[in-house]
């Protein structure tokens, strides 16, 4: 039951925040997507350590771990983008490290990949133009008439370098130890990199989008 007291608009600004933060998340491969791609590199990093860092026996464990994610994605009839786009990345850190013969290779896509976002993320905001921005207001179905508005420009670009940082830290931490060949810190990283960084990201994105709003609520009083 509804509180009488309850304002109808605080309702509906509770919504719509919900549904950006929502929206975001699923822009960034959603919270089944981020435990999905970080289990593989559990199962990698566990094989590794417990096997004596047999590198053919650790890569079958975490590529059959991806399989069986792909198949449960399919039961769940969610669409052929999530399905495969997660194992034909463990497909490809595993090809890598078994061309090579190096477990560290296994880990060198994802830094690649981070170094790209972070990459284009910075690239975006100095040209004025913060990728966010474009994310976040296609998913909610609106048009790009924030770009002339300096508010929501100031805000979205915030919300870019935030996620610039996100990405960069991963690199920064991540990319010395590959060069040092750290295996086990690397995987072990890769696990507390992963979600609690994204559950931080998603959390201050959520703050900043309800502060905004609120702001524009009351000036619009």
């Amino acid at each position: 039951m509804n509180n009488p007291n309850t304002d109808p608009n605080d309702e509906e600004f509770a919504s719509e925040i919900k549904d950006d933060s929502e929206l975001l998340a699923s822009a960034l491969g959603g919270w089944a997507g981020v435990v999905d791609s970080g289990l593989p590199f559990v199962v990698f990093t566990i094989a590794y350590l417990v096997t004596d860092r047999d590198l053919e026996t650790t890569l079958y464990a975490s590529v059959g771990t991806a399989a069986v994610l792909a198949l449960l994605r399919l039961f769940r009839r969610q669409s052929l983008q999530q399905v495969f786009s997660g194992l034909i990345g463990i497909a490809i850190a595993a090809f890598l490290a078994q061309r090579t013969g190096n477990a560290d290779n296994f880990f060198l896509p994802g830094i690649i990949t981070n170094a790209v976002y972070a990459g284009a993320c910075l690239v975006s905001i100095a040209i004025h133009k913060p990728l966010l921005g474009y994310v976040i207001e296609a998913l909610r179905g609106r048009d790009m008439s924030w770009v002339n508005d300096p508010e929501a420009h100031r805000l979205f670009s915030t919300i870019t370098w935030l996620w610039a940082l996100i990405f960069g830290v991963r690199v920064a931490i991540m990319f010395p130890l590959y060069l040092l060949g750290q295996t086990a810190a690397l995987g072990s990283l890769k696990i507390l990199l992963g979600y609690p960084l994204f559950a931080l990201g998603i959390f201050i994105t959520f703050k900043l989008l309800a502060k905004s709003k609120k702001a524009s609520e009351i000036s619009n009083d």
